[in-house]
């Protein structure tokens, strides 16, 4: 089958924010100036400041969703920074900016980095998608400007009230609590766009719109008989809920929601944005270096004999990093020319997410001391929870086949030249197609046996999506005629997952074990995710029952394909989710965590114990995985970090000459 642009969008559509081969974004690129996009776009930043500058107030190591917002505010009070990033400062604009491409973003080898971790630790017990060549299950991230704010399914729902409590009790520092962190959601909020999928587009497909209406029906919120002019014109915003409602996520409110996404006026809007709307502003203390990956962190001696972290070495290459597919070796020679080093007066923050955090703090000199041994790094710190606690969600679909394509679709070319659907999207038409993620509905629900807040989110979209895994995009797609549900299991109990060095080369990749499922071994926190995602597996089953019940004029039968109408009994449906369970919200690396914890990487204000002027920031940072989707949730923390490392500054900057900082 010819894999085409418009066969690629269903999967884009699929809100599984997935990954495909390198080419399917290559495809995506026209001439010079053939899709500009809707509205102007920020001039290109000076992305080469160590060309002529090498020292700084703060270095930040990594420019996504834990580093960028840290970064701003920093720059705001004053202090010199410099923002590193591995990747490139754009990419394909077009695959980029539109939220319907996210597919196409996950894939864009301009800014991709492929992992292939386990998710067991015996290779027997992983399913249909384990790679044998790379021995492992490829787990899609993004290094740009930006990090996985730049190809993620623009999803963004606030984190629960227990989510900020859970961390004031893991730390014991009652400052993190919900009345606190919701005035740093509320700073968020003061940069961050939030929209939601046009209305209009179930219009242009009564399937869809059968099988929203059944959701809405299903979770008790609609009463038939309904059609789909009535869901269309007054019902659908009238029945679906604002998931990030306050009142709402502290009453622990179920339901059906509508999906809010992260773009503005129909354009993505991540950290990239945030990071060149305020450099203009803020050319004297925000600097930027990309194709620049940190090889580790530079320790010296401090007056008490403290380690404390002076700079970062730095490698100046495009694709420097084994995860890229476009990765070129570079031998010790051309690694010595391309080699910078760059000193931070007052601090270091590392912001390299949940894998190339604990690796840069391994190569640093930082984790247990007999793993960096065994690759001959010399311990400057033994810590032993560096690179534990991996942590992730565990997600399934619910895949039904139509006997017919969507009617959405019809007319889309999906990037080829003259489309209609870019142009409605370039024109500013607010109900254009492609300003969608393509998730308009989405249902919060509590589990049995579980907390008094959601631990479920059932989303759908039509796609044939079935986990992350190459050449996924054309089997997800092909005859653009399925429907999934995603099934979302947040809490995950299961702690036991691991990032470890392969080797002491800054290049390499670690070696990656999520441990599902207590890494295969079973027993009661087992037990608990398997149970939970037979309900979110069952809700969804109810609500393709329901939307077959429905009498719309449409009717178009549907036959469940996976995990598949006989899959029923619970051993059955507990096998197939043990060996076709995927995620993509990997956390918890470098927890923070209680004084005497050995778990517990940081304190409360994200300082690596053991290390002076050295902190991490970004998704590793969390004792236990937060919220459904952690985003959000992120920008947070990194809003609180500002505050936190901008109070120590002035403090400092306070104490008498010779006292130590």
């Amino acid at each position: 089958m010819t894999l085409t642009r418009r066969r690629l969008l269903a999967g884009a559509l699929a809100g599984g924010a997935a990954v495909a081969a390198a080419s399917t974004a290559a495809s995506l690129r026209q001439g010079p100036g053939e899709f500009e996009g809707a509205g102007p776009r920020p001039a290109p930043l000076d992305t080469d400041a160590l060309d002529t500058k090498s020292e700084y107030d703060y270095v930040v190591v990594g420019a996504g969703a834990g580093g960028g917002p840290l970064a701003v505010r920093l720059a705001e009070a004053g202090f010199e920074v410099l923002v590193i990033e591995a990747g490139p400062e754009r990419t394909d604009p077009d695959v980029y900016d539109v939220p319907a491409f996210h597919l196409f973003a996950s894939s864009d080898p301009e800014m991709s980095w492929d992992f292939w971790p386990r998710h067991y630790s015996d290779r027997a017990l992983h399913g249909s998608r384990f790679d044998a060549d790379h021995d492992g299950m490829l787990y899609p991230r993004a290094s740009t400007l930006g990090g996985c704010t730049a190809h993620h399914a623009l999803l963004m729902l606030a984190p629960e009230t227990d989510d900020w409590d859970s961390i004031g009790r893991a730390t014991g520092d009652p400052s993190w609590n919900a009345l606190v962190m919701a005035g740093y959601e509320r700073r968020v909020r003061e940069w961050l766009p939030v929209e939601t999928s046009p209305a209009a587009i179930l219009a242009a497909d009564p399937t869809l719109a059968r099988i929203v209406t059944a959701a809405l029906v299903e979770s008790g919120q609609l009463a038939p008989p309904v059609s789909a002019v009535d869901l269309v014109h007054g019902e659908l915003h009238g029945t679906l809920l604002d998931p990030n409602d306050p009142v709402g996520i502290e009453a622990g409110r179920e339901g059906a929601f509508l999906v809010p996404q992260s773009s503005r006026e129909g354009r993505r809007y991540g950290v990239r944005e945030r990071l060149r709307e305020a450099a203009p502003r803020l050319l004297d203390t925000l600097s930027f270096q990309t194709d620049a990956l940190v090889e580790r962190v530079v320790l010296e001696p401090g007056d008490d004999g403290t380690p404390r972290a002076v700079g970062v070495d730095v490698l100046l290459a495009s694709a420097a990093y084994a995860a890229s597919p476009r990765h070129r070796p570079l031998d010790l020679d051309e690694r010595a020319r391309r080699r910078r080093r760059v000193t931070a007066r007052r601090e270091v923050v590392v912001s390299a997410g949940a894998f190339n955090t604990p690796q840069l703090l391994m190569l640093s000199g930082i984790g247990p001391a007999p793993h960096l041994r065994e690759h001959g790094i010399e311990p400057v710190v033994d810590l032993p929870g560096v690179g534990g606690n991996l942590q992730d969600r565990y997600e399934m679909t619910v895949v039904t086949e139509h006997d017919r394509p969507f009617a959405v679709f019809d007319g889309k070319t999906f990037g080829e030249r003259r489309d209609p659907g870019m142009a409605e999207w370039r024109s500013g038409d607010p109900n254009a197609l492609y300003r969608s993620n393509g998730i308009l509905v989405g249902l919060k629900q509590k589990v049995s046996g579980g907390s008094e807040h959601p631990e479920l989110f059932v989303f759908g979209a039509p796609s044939n999506f079935r986990g992350y895994r190459p050449g996924f995009a054309e089997d997800g797609v092909r005859g653009g005629d399925h429907f999934s549900w995603a099934v979302v299991r947040g809490y995950a109990d299961s702690q036991v997952g691991t990032v470890r060095l392969r080797s002491a080369d800054p290049t390499d990749v670690p070696a990656i074990n999520f441990g599902y499922f207590d890494d295969g071994r079973g027993g009661s926190t087992s037990d608990r995710d398997l149970a939970a995602l037979r309900e979110g597996i069952a809700r969804a089953r109810r609500i393709d029952a329901t939307a077959a019940a429905l009498r719309f004029t449409d009717q178009v039968p549907a036959v469940e394909t996976f995990p598949g109408a006989d899959v029923t009994s619970d051993a059955d449906l507990d096998e197939v989710i043990r060996r076709e369970a995927w995620g993509h919200h990997a956390s918890c690396t470098a927890p923070m965590g209680r004084d005497g914890d050995p778990r517990a990487v940081l304190d409360s204000k994200f300082s690596v114990r053991g290390v002076a002027s050295l902190r991490v920031v970004d998704i590793s940072v969390f004792p236990r995985i937060p919220a459904l989707f952690p985003l959000m949730t992120l920008f947070a923390v990194s809003e609180r970090a500002a505050t936190e490392i901008i109070a120590d500054a002035e403090r400092a900057d306070r104490r008498p000459r010779g006292e130590p900082r």
